[in-house]
Formats: C-alpha cells, sequence, structure tokens
C-alpha cells in the first residue's frame, strides 16, 4: 500500500478513536449452527435509529418481488456462495476499489440479508482479530436521481449505481461511503471566507466520514469535480494529491485490521 496513503490514514484514525470501533466488535465465538441467531441479536442490541431489524433468509429473499443485481446473491443459499459471488460483483462493477476487493477475499465470512429500517440492506460480516465486525450496504440505485452523485467521477458513480447506496460500519454509519441522501454539505456550517481558496463550499460535500467532522470530500461545481481529503480543524493539513479511492479502502482496512 503507498506509505503516504497510510500515513494520513494514519493520521485520520487517530481523530476517529478506536475506543467507538471497539464497541462494533462482536467478540463472541460463533460457530455457523448458531451464526443468524448471533447476528440477528447483535443487529438489534448494536444498531441506531431503527425498530426491530429482521434477518431475511435467502429462500425469503428469493420469493421477494425486488428488482437488484444483489437479489441473485442473496438468494444463494450457501453462504461461501453468496461470499463468492460478491466478491465477483465487486471485481466486475468496482475494479478501481482494488484494495477492498483485497479486503473482501482475506476477511468476508458471510453476506445476508437484513429489513433495516423497513429497507432491504445488505450485512457483511468481518472476521476480526477479536470476533467479527459488520459493515451495512444499501442496494445500488441504478439510475440515481440525485444531481450530487452523478456528478462525481465515474468510478464512484458506477459504486452507487452497481455495489451499493452507502457502505458503512454498523452501529456508527461512518468510516464507509455514504448513501448519497446523506452527503454532507460543508457549507451547512462553514462561511465562503472560512473555506479553502478555490473551492465552493457550498458545492462541497462528504461522501465519506470518519464520524468525527473529517472525510474525503468532493467540490462539484469545478469541472471536472474535485474530490481531496478534508480535516475540518486542519485546512493546512488538508490532501489534494492523493488516489482517494485507495484512501477510502485504506481506511477501511485500518477499522477492520486495528493497527
Amino acid at each position: 500500500m503507498n506509505t503516504k496513503i497510510i500515513e494520513t490514514v494514519v493520521k485520520i484514525m487517530g481523530l476517529f478513536g478506536f475506543g467507538k470501533k471497539k464497541k462494533a466488535i462482536q467478540k463472541e465465538n460463533i460457530n455457523n449452527e448458531s451464526f443468524e441467531e448471533n447476528l440477528i441479536r447483535y443487529l438489534n442490541d448494536n444498531g441506531y435509529n431503527h425498530g426491530e431489524v429482521r434477518l431475511l433468509l435467502p429462500e425469503v429473499v428469493n420469493v421477494l418481488n425486488f428488482e437488484s443485481k444483489w437479489k441473485s446473491i442473496l438468494s444463494l443459499e450457501k453462504r461461501n456462495e453468496r461470499v463468492e459471488k460478491t466478491i465477483y460483483y465487486w471485481e466486475k462493477y468496482a475494479s478501481s476499489f482494488e484494495i477492498m476487493i483485497k479486503i473482501l477475499k482475506s476477511m468476508l465470512f458471510s453476506i445476508d440479508t437484513v429489513l433495516y429500517n423497513e429497507q432491504l440492506k445488505v450485512i457483511y460480516t468481518f472476521r476480526v482479530k477479536d470476533g467479527f465486525l459488520y459493515y451495512i450496504g444499501g442496494l445500488p440505485i441504478e439510475y440515481p436521481q440525485d444531481a450530487i452523485v452523478n456528478q462525481l467521477p465515474i468510478e464512484i458513480l458506477d459504486f452507487y449505481r452497481n455495489i451499493h447506496n452507502g457502505f458503512v460500519l454498523y452501529g456508527l454509519g461512518d468510516m464507509g461511503l455514504e448513501s448519497y441522501d446523506n452527503f454532507y454539505c460543508i457549507g451547512e456550517d462553514l462561511l465562503q471566507e472560512e473555506f479553502i481558496d478555490g473551492y465552493s463550499v457550498k458545492d462541497t460535500y462528504m461522501i465519506f466520514s470518519n464520524g468525527a467532522g473529517d472525510g474525503i470530500v468532493y467540490d462539484v461545481s469545478q469541472t471536472p469535480v474535485k474530490g481531496f481529503l478534508y480535516f475540518h480543524d486542519d485546512h493546512d493539513g488538508c490532501e489534494f494529491d492523493i488516489n482517494l479511492i485507495d484512501t477510502m479502502c485504506a481506511w477501511i482496512e485500518i477499522v477492520l485490521k486495528d493497527i
């Protein structure tokens, strides 16, 4: 992994704080026979802003009436087949997320479907050294109507169209790509004179957040659109010349591997 990316992400993770992340780990020793029961109990005990989370078994997903590339994955009965097909989809539709694909190949334990806030969501179970960590992804929107997401670089737009509309750490709702209806405009809290020269505060949106006000942002008023790594209390420390997709993936990798 690029040394500059590692240094930058370590700086961000220090701001994030691992106390929060530790709470997201399921420490139980889960065997395959009781995996679903343990999973749904954890999701209900550690979620936020939702009613009951319901686990949908593959045979239930198979009879649901919804259109998504994910249906063919989520309706597979065998866990290892769901995992393998998920990795294949990332390789096919999100090949720019190379670091994340390597993470999936080495750490992904299960892919499952839940009804969360009355919406179908995909739960990723990652095996980590202290147990399990979970990411939650929304179903992709093939033709999003949101003007902001449509202005993002094609590699990121393709992620939202084919992989997930949002992909975040379960229970915390950050450390990943926000759903496009949750993009945060920096101009909601800053005036133009308080922002970075050459960038429009009212047109700059955070699409990837560390939960502490820092993350990856894009100024969609620029042609072509320009993104950078933003630190809310250290504008001089913002990074403008890094691979942002690699940085996103490295960020997630550090969460999962807990440096």
